[in-house]
């Protein structure tokens, strides 16, 4: 399929002409028409709308027409083309409504994988300024375990995707890449030459130069966080969207005062208000309220009554600060589980080569080609030993996993804690 593109009707539809370069078989003709299906079905408010489908033919070439949603404001790409740097704010609100489309598409029945996530792709609409998922012409239904194929965009395709045997995780690594193409308005690998390279880095876990020019420390922490070679170890789409960066800002806000060990329980933890009159008791330096959080114990709305008790936010805020407490405590939390989940994979990896090694011990060792076997004495009926067989390397057990601590926090010297109670 050739695709170009025109416009239906000016006000609410727009086509994707499709030509055909062959003809289809059967097999493919029946798929397409089940992908067509699929798509109407879709209808969400960050997901391009998809109307209909027909064969149609065009300067005597066989077409394929897709009626859409209109999108007239351009996508991504163009905007940053245009602005050269988006602030903050929009990339949060965009990256929520971008997240809440991808978790539309896999929480279907059968999961929809898009694979092809990009700038490119992603399009904004011109009344609301909101942003819409695109260009579902490589969108796949998971009916197995995984999908199989490789097609998509290089820059923003996972490691696994090469290997033809992915899921889900392969859009959030295209969301970190569409992320960090948003904060940088640098396209990822650019310093690449061609596709061969780009392979090379992404296979080899190698990031892309433009990373390390997010200056967001947050930000920096949640790419990374989507773009890691091991999909096991990748955020989740639900756990993004319960992310304090891309909540809706209410001015409230709950951060590690030091990097959390994933052992400790009794936390240190800031809070902070965007309205500085509001926080009573905090220090002059950061402007922020040291309190601690005993995380198996404490309640987050416990703690914040106590705060209001003893002056240091107002009765207004209560509700407020409880729910940015509660909502920072679970993501400490689940990226305990996340982190923990990673290095129990991690154990069953290295501990599967000796369990086949102990399956296969009554086998008799393979003779090598360059060490025949000694001849038998004629009549004796018993055959020379063979080639001592070669020691089993001995697998590490012990190896060290270094927890990579999700949350950025503050680097200023703290002066002494405020005691007061569980505060």
């Amino acid at each position: 399929l050739r695709k170009t593109k025109k416009p239906l009707d000016e006000e609410t539809c727009g086509t994707d002409y499709f030509r055909l370069t062959r003809k289809l078989s059967k097999m493919e003709r029946q798929r397409f028409s089940e992908e067509v299906e699929m798509l109407k079905g879709l209808q969400h408010p960050n997901i391009v709308r998809f109307y209909d489908s027909w064969k149609s033919s065009v300067k005597g070439q066989v077409c394929i027409v897709l009626v859409t949603e209109l999108m007239t404001s351009g996508t991504l790409k163009t905007y940053l083309k245009r602005f050269k740097e988006m602030k903050l704010k929009v990339l949060q609100r965009w990256s929520r409504q971008i997240l809440r489309g991808l978790h539309f598409l896999h929480t279907r029945s059968p999961p929809i994988i898009h694979r092809d996530l990009k700038c490119d792709n992603v399009f904004i609409t011109g009344p609301t300024g909101s942003v819409k998922i695109g260009d579902l012409g490589l969108a796949t239904l998971k009916r197995a375990s995984f999908a199989k194929s490789v097609i998509g965009t290089p820059e923003f395709m996972a490691p696994e995707m090469y290997e033809e045997k992915y899921d889900e995780a392969v859009d959030v690594y295209a969301f970190g890449m569409c992320m960090l193409e948003m904060a940088t308005s640098e396209y990822p690998y650019s310093e690449c030459q061609n596709a061969a390279q780009i392979y090379r880095k992404v296979t080899s876990g190698i990031k892309p130069s433009s990373f390390y020019n997010v200056k967001v420390p947050e930000l920096k922490e949640i790419i990374e966080g989507c773009i890691r070679m091991n999909k096991y170890e990748r955020y989740t789409i639900k756990y993004l969207l319960d992310h304090s960066f891309f909540q809706e800002d209410t001015g409230v806000h709950v951060e590690l005062a030091e990097e959390d060990d994933g052992v400790k329980s009794n936390l240190k933890l800031w809070l902070r208000m965007d309205d500085t009159k509001k926080l009573h008791g905090k220090y002059k330096d950061n402007n922020a309220l040291e309190f601690r959080f005993e995380l198996y114990k404490d309640v987050a709305e416990e703690v914040a009554q106590e705060m209001v008790v003893l002056g240091f936010v107002c009765e207004a805020d209560y509700k407020l600060v409880a729910k940015a407490v509660r909502e920072r405590v679970l993501a400490i939390k689940r990226q305990r589980e996340k982190a923990k989940r990673a290095q129990e994979e991690q154990r069953r990896h290295e501990q599967a080569p000796d369990i086949l090694h102990l399956l296969d011990l009554d086998s008799p060792p393979p003779l090598s080609p360059a060490q025949p076997s000694a001849p038998t004495t004629p009549g004796s009926g018993d055959s020379a030993l063979g080639p001592t067989e070669p020691e089993e390397p001995e697998v590490d057990q012990h190896q060290t996993f270094r927890y990579q601590h999700g949350y950025s926090s503050a680097t200023c010297k703290l002066p002494r804690s405020v005691n007061q109670g569980t505060l």
